[in-house]
């Protein structure tokens, strides 16, 4: 089994489940290269407009993040507005919104920089993350090496038989700085100050770079706040509030958008979760299939969604699939093969379930939950030609497109093969 490095084992990706040699190729050479389409529950939608109901939005975005785009609808709308998940940036991706107030605007399209939106229908309820079941993905890999295509379907086998891990991708981490998970371990621990300056270290030796060292080194915050290029918004948040409440972590942090923030520590969960799902594959567990013992759930949705998890003694239906815990401060050991793992991890981590319930910072604790340990792929088709491969698939939701292309790859640089 070969193991991953870099990056990957960084953040508890430590392993394939496929067996094929590394294969050059490149994702996300265009934007276009990368479609998303959410799939959503089956809704009540009225085409009329009918008291009460909240406008439903199909949204086309390209290069562009879910976030931005959605501040930007939420100013014409005049609501805040309810989505179901994010979406990867350098992608064209096709997710569904709706206002969170019946009161504001709702025209029948809205353009926007890098997204257009239009009007679909009418809801009882805004969506939530509970709306969605899954996601399709249609993908271009370039600069393929000759053995794509035996790459490609080994994969999906695997896929389809369960047995690709179902790890949270690079993408959940913002690998390209301190890493959003390690900023969530230092809140769960309580290292406020840690916390900040992790946010705060400067990336790189660049001039730039170097001048905001020295002006974090001098605790010139309102200097470093004038310094930080475009796009580093939260960190010029905290920058200022620690200019106005010098040493104040907790306040610093609260600068921070508390949606952010709680994205830090389900980061840090993520972690964790990365971590055993890797320990279970290496020690040879089979995560395709419940086993007695295992925390497990029935599905729903051609089994793209998990109903609510049962408990290790419960005698399971035909067709259980087994579940991993998410660590938090609802975390019990019941004694599974995944738990016992799970205590080996929280052990080198030296963090206990309790600490995700974060006494000086509340609104950012955590209960945890339950995972499946393996991708559903469903719908899968390929074709290549020309030194490219074209990928067709449907995931559930909350799982990677990434960590399947991954097994194909198998990249010493993630970055570079465009899956960070």
């Amino acid at each position: 089994m070969k193991e991953a490095k870099g990056l990957e084992e960084g953040v508890g990706i430590g392993c394939y489940a496929s067996s094929g040699p590394s294969c050059a190729a490149r994702a996300k050479s265009y934007p276009e290269d990368f479609r998303v389409e959410e799939r959503l529950l089956t809704l009540d939608v009225s085409e009329e407009e009918l008291p009460g109901y909240f406008p439903l939005y199909r949204v086309e975005k390209r290069s562009v993040d879910t976030m931005h785009m959605s501040k930007e609808l939420a100013v014409v709308l005049k609501s805040r507005v309810s989505y179901a998940g994010l979406k990867d940036k350098r992608a064209v991706a096709v997710q569904y919104l709706t206002p969170t107030s019946i009161r504001g605007e709702r025209p029948k399209e809205v353009q926007g920089e890098g997204f257009a939106a239009t009007r679909v229908g009418f809801v009882r309820h805004p969506l939530s993350r509970s709306s969605v079941a899954g996601n399709t993905f249609e993908i271009t890999l370039r600069e393929c090496c000759p053995d794509i295509g035996a790459r490609v379907a080994e994969v999906i086998r695997l896929g389809e038989a369960k047995r690709l891990p179902n790890f949270y991708g690079l993408q959940r981490f913002g690998v390209s700085g301190a890493g959003s998970h390690r900023i969530g371990k230092a809140i769960v621990r309580a290292e406020f100050e840690e916390a900040v300056s992790l946010l705060l270290e400067p990336e790189g030796e660049t001039e730039a770079a170097r001048a905001l060292k020295d002006a974090l080194a001098k605790g010139d915050y309102e200097g470093m706040a004038r310094l930080l290029p475009p796009g580093r918004d939260v960190e010029r948040l905290v920058a200022r509030e620690l200019a106005r409440h010098g040493g104040e972590w907790v306040k610093a942090l609260r600068a921070i958008p508390v949606r952010l923030r709680r994205l830090y520590v389900h980061a840090y969960q993520s972690s964790i979760f990365n971590k055993t799902l890797t320990r279970a594959i290496v020690m040879g567990e089979d995560i395709s299939l419940y086993e007695r013992g295992d925390n497990w759930a029935e599905t729903s949705e051609g089994g793209l969604l998990t109903l609510a998890p049962r408990g290790v003694r419960d005698s399971p239906s035909a067709g259980a699939v087994p579940l991993i815990q998410m660590v938090g401060y609802a975390y019990r050991n019941y004694g599974s093969r995944f738990d016992r793992i799970i205590e080996e991890v929280l052990g080198q981590e030296e963090v206990f379930p309790g600490q995700f319930y974060v006494k000086k910072m509340q609104e950012v604790s955590s209960e945890g939950g339950f995972r499946r340990p393996h991708l559903v792929v469903q719908a899968p088709s390929w074709e290549t030609e020309d030194r490219k491969a074209h990928i067709r698939f449907t995931l559930a939701k909350g799982q990677y497109a990434t960590i399947l292309l991954r097994e194909i790859v198998k990249p010493s640089d993630p970055a570079a093969a465009g899956l960070a």
